[in-house]
């Protein structure tokens, strides 16, 4: 049962969460059969862009506050803030794992369209957290070792998964969604997990409009 916990724990801090030091490009090259482009951002998306990667930079840093201050705010009518902080928080400080480091590059930032409250885009970024079991009495043969590499492989795929046996360093890869929102009067762009769980929340944080459109 604890195994199962801790298991739940990782997948769960990985889907609920780019370096401060990295510099902003003004464009963004892409690659289309082969031949190199540049894609050219407009002043809204360069806004858009900005806000993403400070929101991702808080991501890479594991700063609950930063991502909690930069998350679509209705999301906490369904799910009570503090709560979802603290289990954050206990994830982050858990004596069964830890979190060697999160990596963050954005992929995707989609066309900005309106709805009734306001503006929204797709987004898209690739994450890579390696984490490192700490209670050494977890994972510790060669079986339960092979069990957890087997269900990482099948839930991420088997290229996205890294598990070194010996040092209990696990690294896994995986290409996230998110919606980005900014409400008529708001200055700055919130963000929302984009996926099938987070989906089942929208009919009770967005207005019709937005829904029929994603």
């Amino acid at each position: 049962m604890k195994k199962r916990l801790l298991f739940i724990s990782i997948l769960v801090l990985f889907g609920c969460v780019d370096n401060p030091k990295k510099t902003e490009p003004k464009k963004e090259e892409v690659v289309v059969k082969h031949k190199k482009v540049q894609k050219k951002y407009t002043k809204e998306e360069m806004e858009l862009k900005k806000d993403f990667k400070r929101y991702l930079d808080y991501l890479d840093s594991l700063d609950t506050e930063g991502v909690i201050s930069m998350t679509y705010p209705k999301l906490f009518v369904p799910i009570n803030k503090t709560v979802f902080k603290q289990y954050l928080n206990t994830l982050l400080t858990s004596p069964e794992i830890s979190v060697q480091s999160f990596d963050t590059n954005i992929t995707k930032i989609g066309k900005i369209e309106s709805f009734s409250n306001g503006k929204f885009a797709k987004l898209k970024y690739k994450a890579t957290i390696k984490l490192a079991f700490i209670n050494p009495n977890l994972y510790n043969d060669d079986l339960s070792i092979r069990v957890l590499r087997n269900v990482l492989q099948k839930k991420y795929g088997r290229e996205n998964i890294q598990l070194d046996g010996n040092s209990r360093v696990i690294t896994i890869h995986e290409e996230k969604n998110l919606l980005a929102i900014k409400e008529n009067g708001e200055n700055e762009w919130k963000f929302i997990g984009d996926n099938s769980e987070y989906r089942k929340l929208y009919p009770e944080i967005f207005p019709a409009d937005i829904l029929s459109k994603i």
